[in-house]
């Protein structure tokens, strides 16, 4: 267990160091015992809202998307430690082209 509070903020700052791919594992595993934790605890919400703050954290982290709520804690901390501002994908109308078999087109 990495954060002894259920906080995302806790379980962050200890990884945020790593590559994404090395935190991972670790936020899935997290994530599992929260859920197995919120049935025996005393404040069941705390690790509800921990695990799902995780598993949202893990699908940024997996599927290197851009997250659509600026306002959400998970959101915010992925795009601080290990999101980009811009698309991870190239759009091939907007961006120059990658080499140059394809200048034709601008």
């Amino acid at each position: 267990m990495i954060s002894k509070n259920f906080s995302i903020e806790e379980f962050v700052e200890t990884a945020k160091e790593r590559s994404s791919w090395e935190v991972l594992s670790p936020a899935v595993e997290e994530s599992n015992w929260a859920d197995r934790m919120a049935y025996r605890s005393d404040n069941p919400a705390a690790n509800q809202r921990y695990s799902r703050h995780l598993k949202r954290l893990i699908g940024y982290l997996r599927y290197e998307t851009i997250p659509k709520r600026p306002h959400d804690k998970a959101d915010q901390l992925y795009m601080a430690h290990w999101g980009a501002p811009h698309a991870m994908q190239p759009n091939p109308l907007m961006d120059p082209p990658l080499d140059g078999a394809m200048q034709t087109m601008h």
